[in-house]
């Protein structure tokens, strides 16, 4: 017999063997396909009950301080920000002319007043007629209403706080020439402020007028405010709303109150975020979740139906292979996380926020959906929650 080609036999024996060696210690490819997946959790605080509105802040009691008169500022007396008092000085206006005025009338009704005088004493004498003592009687009391008014003018050209509060702003700068009732200042009192906000009309359609009512009277705090740089939540309560859409747009304008916070400072004009629990308003039972837009889809058979994907831990993940482990971690997955397969939650999407979109379904706190490449997924695959590695 040949040796060499016995040999070369021998060889190709042994390759044959140790390639069906290795392809029966191999798992099926199927047990090997394990896709990271995104994933986010669903808890009480994602609730999207709460609706979002961007707000302004007003003072509760506020007034647009101006003078009765016009001229040239000289004297400018506070600052955004000043405490005053009751009757304090704000600013005061050239009163040269005023008080020019006032001494001409006070000229005037001087003389009027001793010639009415006269007068009287005339007419009780007998000395003149009664007609000319009514003559001088006009020109006294018209000498006393100029007087009068002249000194109304100077004083005008003082503008004082009508009561205690803060100034909000000085929109002027001294020496500045101004009209009459033009602002100066705006004087808002501390103890309260007000936030307004516009709610659209689809949304106010929705409120039930009995319970509408009912939050008014009640204490349930269905309103709460945000200021930027804060994230705490400070309770407010509805005050008032307008009858009509505002100009231009299919909304109406909504004012709600509140105690002034004592840990932040906050004056007209001021920027805020109001949440509004509108299913106290509208009595909808089913409060709707807050998810990412990305994980609302629909499939080709069933275009009509939003979906989301839930994700459903096996309960024999822990008996993947060591290589599938292995190959999760340079995947960037979380190695103690299980592998599970997904089931299609059918939902009915609703208005989209800067948050994301709210949905409801049979969705319930603790659920993890998939919240990125949704539109990828099907029950087939197996998955693996995905988390960055640490420094990543």
């Amino acid at each position: 017999m040949n040796r060499p080609l016995l040999a070369t036999g021998m060889l190709a024996l042994l390759a044959v063997w140790v390639l069906t060696g290795c392809e029966a210690k191999q798992p099926p490819l199927t047990q090997q396909q394990v896709f990271p997946v995104k994933l986010v959790t669903l808890d009480g605080g994602r609730e999207g009950g709460l609706a979002y509105y961007p707000g302004r802040v007003q003072a509760s009691e506020r007034s647009d301080l101006s003078f009765r008169v016009g001229g040239e500022l000289q004297e400018l007396a506070v600052q955004p920000g000043d405490d005053v008092m009751a009757g304090d000085l704000i600013a005061r206006i050239d009163d040269r002319d005023a008080r020019s005025q006032l001494a001409n009338a006070r000229s005037s009704y001087n003389l009027a007043e001793a010639t009415y005088e006269r007068m009287r004493i005339s007419l009780e004498r007998g000395a003149i007629s009664r007609s000319r003592f009514d003559e001088a009687r006009a020109e006294y009391l018209s000498a006393e209403s100029r007087l009068a008014q002249a000194s109304d003018q100077l004083s005008y050209t003082e503008l004082k706080a009508p009561f205690a509060g803060l100034i909000a702003s000085v929109p002027v700068d001294n020496y500045q020439v101004v009209g009459a009732q033009q602002t100066i200042a705006a004087l808002q009192q501390p103890g309260s402020i007000d936030v307004t906000f516009q709610l659209p009309e689809q949304q106010m359609r929705r409120i039930s007028e009995e319970r509408a009512d009912a939050v008014r009277s009640g204490e349930t705090t269905v309103v709460w405010i945000t200021f930027a740089g804060d994230e705490r939540r400070y309770p407010a309560s509805y005050k008032e709303h307008d009858s009509s859409a505002s100009e231009g747009s299919l909304s109406y304008e909504v004012t709600v109150t509140l105690a002034e916070p004592e840990d932040v400072t906050v004056l007209s004009g001021m920027s805020a975020t109001v949440l509004l629990d509108m299913s106290a308003l509208t009595g909808e039972e089913r409060h709707p979740w807050r998810v990412p837009v990305e994980a609302v889809v629909t499939q080709d058979d069933a275009p009509e139906q939003a979906l989301v994907w839930r994700f459903v831990p096996e309960s024999d993940a822990l008996e993947n292979s060591e290589a599938e482990s292995e190959q999760a971690s340079s995947d960037g997955i979380l190695g103690g996380e299980p592998t599970g397969r997904l089931e299609a939650v059918p939902v009915t999407p609703g208005r989209v926020t800067a948050q994301g979109m709210l949905v409801s379904g049979d969705l319930t706190a603790g659920d993890r959906l998939v919240a990125a490449g949704a539109h990828l997924m099907n029950a087939q695959r197996r998955v693996r929650p995905w988390v960055k590695e640490e420094g990543l």
